[in-house]
């Protein structure tokens, strides 16, 4: 899999909130980090739901972390196709 594909899994809706309050660069594989809570949530619930991810592992947090930050630049260029398509 891609990591467009990876990315398209992420509802827009979702993509949007992530990218409008910079939640990946402010994300720390901490456990009290509300933001990386919500991408952990995102994660299992969208990109890989039928994986068990131990939301309390470090290794498992950074991991995600990483690959968010990873997918960022294509989160960012889905969020502007789907703004031109919706200015047709």
């Amino acid at each position: 899999m891609t990591l467009r594909q990876i990315a398209a899994r992420i509802p827009a809706e979702y993509r949007k909130e992530i990218l409008q309050t910079n939640m990946i660069s402010n994300a720390t594989a901490s456990n009290a980090d509300a933001s990386m809570s919500y991408l952990l949530t995102i994660w299992q619930n969208y990109v890989e739901p039928d994986e068990i991810i131990d939301i309390g592992c470090g290794l498992c947090k950074e991991r995600i972390l990483k690959n968010y930050r990873e997918l960022q630049a294509i989160l960012l260029d889905l969020e502007k196709e789907s703004n031109l398509l919706n200015g047709l």
